[in-house]
């Protein structure tokens, strides 16, 4: 690709998104983490450019809407979480009605696996057990609002087996909901022995631990409801007694893992490779959820980063120009 001389107005935009950047490696925890970019031409400019629109959480690109604004054209770049989001609205089934023409430009590791945590003491052996017995559990358990991803699996799986948040509670049950997996008020009530049983993913974020050091343990997910979630796109998985100890054994469950970088089919090839070609230079200084960015990794279907639908055109000649497909 010919490198254009940037002019006066290209410097100035260049200069904006430096700052950005570097403002929020500086402040990002006084910033938040919504972020809604649009490079566009200007109006009076004779050669319009098509834009490049990127969006990351908030309302509509937080969660399980932000394939959908993809899809649509309304955004061009998105980074979700997890990769089967993706792979559901590609294949457009469970939240998504229709399949929309989604391409990847990387997939970031992030290893993840959802968990049913039960009281030892309370001899659950299968979700099964607390429908049959209608049980009033203290559940703790993500935040619902704004289409957010772990509610919507947690809720998937327990349809499954005719269960439900509000059946519990009906039970006489309670539910509390964290912001985020390793919230100081889950933890303190693991260890307090004041809930029940967690349902969630973030599992790299200790509260499982603390939850096998305190009289707790985790179901299997019953093979029917597995086959189930792998109708919709999940994958099934293992929590691994390798990993933690805690466990008797390998805990059968579905895949949370991966940090896609999405687009839609209608970006242009050059744009495309121009994107991954970023990532590339600027590997080092991209944090990621594991120990470092592996590009050979990102362009492949691996366990921390599920690559559930196909590398977009321009990604994948990026990726074989530089031998790492």
């Amino acid at each position: 690709m010919a490198k254009q001389k940037p002019n006066s107005r290209m410097k100035r935009v260049k200069a904006m998104l430096e700052i950005a950047a570097g403002a929020y490696g500086e402040r990002r925890l006084d910033l938040g983490v919504a972020l809604d970019i649009s490079i566009r031409s200007s109006d009076e400019e004779d050669n319009i450019l098509p834009p490049l629109r990127l969006g990351v959480h908030g309302e509509l690109m937080g969660g399980m809407k932000a394939p959908i604004e993809v899809g649509k054209r309304r955004v061009d770049v998105s980074h979700v979480n997890p990769s089967v989001i993706a792979t559901m609205a590609y294949r457009g089934k469970g939240f998504y009605k229709e399949p929309l023409p989604l391409r990847a430009l990387a997939c970031f590791p992030s290893w993840d696996r959802i968990a049913f945590v039960v009281a030892a003491d309370l001899g659950i052996r299968s979700v099964r057990d607390i429908v049959r017995n209608k049980i009033p559990l203290r559940v703790s358990t993500r935040a619902s609002g704004i289409d957010n991803s772990t509610h919507y699996t947690l809720t998937a799986i327990m349809s499954l087996y005719g269960l439900s948040f509000r059946k519990i509670a009906r039970w006489g049950g309670r539910i509390d909901e964290c912001a985020h997996p390793s919230s100081p008020k889950r933890i303190e009530s693991i260890k307090a022995r004041r809930v029940d049983a967690i349902f969630d993913e973030g599992l790299p974020t200790k509260w499982l631990e603390a939850a096998l050091e305190n009289g707790y343990e985790v179901l299997h997910l019953d093979e029917d409801v597995i086959r189930g979630m792998e109708a919709l796109g999940f994958k099934r998985a293992v929590i691994p007694r390798r990993r933690y100890p805690g466990l008797k054994e390998d805990v059968r469950t579905v895949d949370f893992s991966g940090w896609p970088i999405i687009t839609h089919k209608w970006l242009s090839k050059d744009m495309a490779y121009s994107l991954c070609e970023a990532i590339y230079r600027r590997r080092r200084d991209i944090p990621v959820d594991a120990a470092r960015l592996n590009i050979r990794e990102v362009c492949r279907d691996t366990d921390a980063g599920p690559l559930g639908i196909p590398l977009h055109p321009g990604a994948k000649q990026f990726y074989k120009d530089k031998g790492f497909l």
